[in-house]
């Protein structure tokens, strides 16, 4: 099921009866992750968001279709004002191989250099977990077993040219379904989604 998912977020980038360029990037950036379920609140767990981007160019010159490949860290640990009043801090990172999916629409055209200055996206997103990291005090710490290692999302965002080649953009992606789901005899008495809002930066090339 994850390969033809794969297959298929790899054959919507490459391929379009419309296509007339291609473009591609470097992309560095922070995801500030949550997990409903979790029992703390906040975008309080920090990680990595880096990789590449393919995209495809339609006639229409206001949209082109981005598909990226991350590595990308999620998770969940207490905000500093909740440490204060449990008194225990603790942290629980998942890392993830990431392919978004993303229909682009761009607007505010800059004559002098050629491109759009603004644009909006949407789309979907196929995660694959590999691996995950755990404090001591991780009320997680148990459930690896049991975490979907499939990850479909939606995502959503907008982005702004610095420069002709330098894009800045902000994401928020959400699980569709949940990367833990609650049974009787497991180590958690929930249902788990993960959702994450991301600030990246891409270069293109």
């Amino acid at each position: 099921m994850n390969l033809r998912l794969l297959t298929l977020c790899l054959l919507l980038a490459s391929f379009s009866l419309e296509a007339q360029t291609f473009k591609a990037g470097l992309i560095l950036g922070l995801n500030a992750s949550q997990i409903d379920g979790d029992d703390v609140g906040g975008y309080s767990n920090p990680g990595l968001r880096a990789g590449i981007r393919a995209s495809t160019m339609f006639s229409n010159e206001k949209l082109q279709l981005d598909t990226d490949m991350l590595f990308s860290q999620r998770g969940s640990r207490p905000s500093a004002n909740e440490v204060n009043i449990i008194g225990l801090d603790w942290s629980f990172r998942m890392d993830y191989v990431e392919v978004p999916v993303t229909l682009r629409y761009s607007d505010w055209y800059v004559e002098d250099g050629d491109y759009y200055k603004v644009y909006a996206k949407g789309g979907l997103s196929y995660g694959r977990f590999f691996r995950s990291k755990h404090s001591d005090l991780s009320p997680f710490r148990n459930i690896d077993e049991y975490i979907n290692n499939n990850d479909l999302s939606i995502t959503a965002g907008m982005g702004v040219y610095l420069k002709k080649h330098l894009q800045a953009e902000i994401n928020y992606t959400r699980s569709i379904f949940p990367f833990y789901v609650r049974q009787v005899g497991l180590p958690w008495g929930r249902s788990l989604i993960g959702y994450f809002v991301s600030i990246q930066f891409m270069y293109e090339i």
